[in-house]
């Protein structure tokens, strides 16, 4: 069994606030996210084979180039997200904020005009969260086209507490709601 070690270290509160919210969406400890970070016996090895041919090589430099493949990779997800959310709402990049404003409220307006499955539950929820909106607009649309996996159907309702509070419309996927 391999020896471990420990070793303590400060960080900024603010450093640490930042990896706890992250580890805390992960379902892991901030202590998980540094270890995770820290390279691994064979990046430590690679590191100093490299020096051997680039003796002015430092440990800040490749520990640079970590943290812009990481940046440059969450920009690729972000993006890819955004234009997967505006492509829901029928706009793309070059689409302006009036225009995606607008569809936005088409959106709404189009899930309010329902009457007969009031998705009140949901269309709050989508009052706040625009990425939301446009996951279920998608989903109600391919509900209404009779796609395969996507309803609209009345559910139990829970109130915060947990407690049954009656029936209530929602787009469902697969079974679950959106």
């Amino acid at each position: 069994m391999a020896k471990k070690r420990r070793v303590v270290f400060y960080i900024a509160d603010e450093w640490h606030k930042a990896l706890a919210s992250l580890a805390g969406t992960c379902g892991v400890s901030a202590e998980e996210i540094v270890l995770q970070s820290l390279p691994d016996d064979a990046v430590a090895g690679l590191f100093f084979r490299c020096r051997i041919y680039l003796p002015e090589l430092r440990w800040d430099e490749v520990a640079q180039v970590g943290r812009d493949a990481i940046r440059e990779h969450l920009r690729a997800q972000y993006m890819k997200g955004f234009e997967q959310h505006l492509a829901r709402l029928g706009m793309s990049l070059e689409s302006t904020a009036e225009e995606v404003e607008a569809a936005q409220k088409r959106a709404l307006d189009e899930l309010r005009a329902d009457t007969a499955h009031p998705l009140l539950h949901q269309i709050a929820r989508a009052e706040e969260d625009s990425a939301y909106l446009g996951c279920l607009y998608d989903a109600w649309k391919r509900a209404n086209a009779g796609e395969a996996g996507y309803t609209v159907a009345q559910v139990d309702g829970h109130d915060a507490a947990g407690q049954r509070n009656g029936q209530l419309w929602a787009v469902l996927k697969d079974g679950q709601i959106v």
